[in-house]
């Protein structure tokens, strides 16, 4: 008897771990966080030199409580360059050109980085720059998520408080997932005979989401996930952005490990 009281208190022990066993939870804290949207695609021959310094960054400083890294992977190379990037997107594309109205450029190209709404062209020298005065600055919004599976779909509960009226008035809110370490071997085009390893890697990119203009905002997203993710390897970024100046407010990073 004893033993059979034991096994069930372990059994109701576990329960709740089992029911909670799916489920993630992370708030964006005191500090701002860098964005670096990288705009790349493997049939971009200067492309690899930029992934390789970007996957570099934690060696030269930069960790992932400095920066959050997004990469898009854009569409309009795969018809010029002799390859097809699968992990293209139109919808990548026009984030890159939208990036590019607000800073007052007609002109697209990769690879491209823009840091927290910032186009940085001389990269290799700014960037870090970019980064640590990022990280200097208090951040103009707060961000809470919380992220279950539901069967097929992601439940990502976000809550964004946005400080100051102009904030409040122009700025919106973006969800990405990303996936860690895909391996992919390009066959044609200026990259032939490339593996790659790709980080950061933007799978989905949804928004804009409207945020109430009284500062505090509660958004439920259902996104579907597909086959070939890995949620082990994967995050939920959001992302707060004034649509009126440019500038990313806060951003947040949750891991689904």
């Amino acid at each position: 008897m004893t033993f059979i009281f034991k096994k069930s208190m372990w059994v109701l022990l576990l329960l709740p771990l089992l029911a909670v066993a799916q489920t993630w939870q992370a708030d964006s804290g005191v500090r701002q966080i860098a964005v670096l949207e990288l705009f790349t695609s493997e049939g971009c021959g200067l492309c690899p030199a930029a992934d390789r310094w970007v996957h570099d960054l934690p060696n030269q400083g930069i960790s992932n409580e400095q920066l959050i890294v997004l990469g898009f992977h854009i569409d309009y190379l795969n018809d010029k360059k002799g390859w097809i990037d699968r992990f293209s997107s139109s919808v990548f594309a026009d984030r890159q050109r939208q990036q590019a109205r607000i800073n007052l450029y007609q002109s697209i190209y990769t690879p491209e980085f823009v840091i927290s709404g910032e186009i940085v062209h001389n990269w290799e020298k700014y960037a870090k720059d970019v980064i640590h005065a990022v990280n200097k600055f208090e951040p103009e919004a707060n961000i809470e998520l919380s992220v279950s599976q539901q069967n097929n779909e992601l439940v990502i509960d976000s809550h964004i408080g946005v400080k100051g009226a102009d904030n409040r008035n122009y700025s919106v809110l973006y969800i990405a997932i990303t996936e860690d370490d895909i391996s992919s071997v390009v066959t044609g085009g200026d990259n032939a005979g490339t593996t790659f390893n790709h980080q950061h890697l933007v799978r989905k990119w949804l928004g804009p989401f409207p945020l109430d203009e009284k500062g505090e905002t509660e958004l439920s997203t259902l996104v579907e996930l597909e086959d070939d993710w890995r949620l082990d390897k994967s995050h939920v970024v959001a992302v707060v952005q004034n649509l009126d100046d440019g500038f990313v407010l806060q951003a947040l990073e949750l891991s689904l490990k």
